[in-house]
């Protein structure tokens, strides 16, 4: 059996940018940059009540600590959609809100 050349090798980032292209997620350089920036872009009293979890294909899914987070946060969603694009250059078309499951 012929041996077959070796192949070079793919870079970290290539990898999961390629990955997630097939799931049909953010690139990576969007998904980082949102949650890297989150406490500068939402302020560190509601970074302490609401988390973010996901971005997938421009919705953000977060977690709030309780309801009243969870219901403040909504209101917001616009100026934090518009604070995101000013701050990071990203795009988010939505936000979900969840509430954390009290273990």
């Amino acid at each position: 059996m012929p041996q077959r050349p070796p192949e070079e090798p793919t870079s970290l980032i290539d990898s999961m940018r390629s990955v997630l292209k097939r799931l049909k997620m953010d690139d990576g350089d969007s998904v980082g940059s949102v949650f890297q920036s989150w406490d500068a872009v939402v302020g560190p009293d509601i970074a302490q009540h609401i988390q973010p979890v996901k971005l997938d294909g421009g919705v953000l899914i977060v977690d709030a600590t309780d309801a009243g987070w969870a219901t403040q946060f909504r209101f917001l969603e616009a100026d934090v959609k518009q604070r995101f694009f000013e701050h990071t250059g990203s795009r988010i078309d939505s936000i979900v809100v969840r509430q954390k499951r009290r273990r």
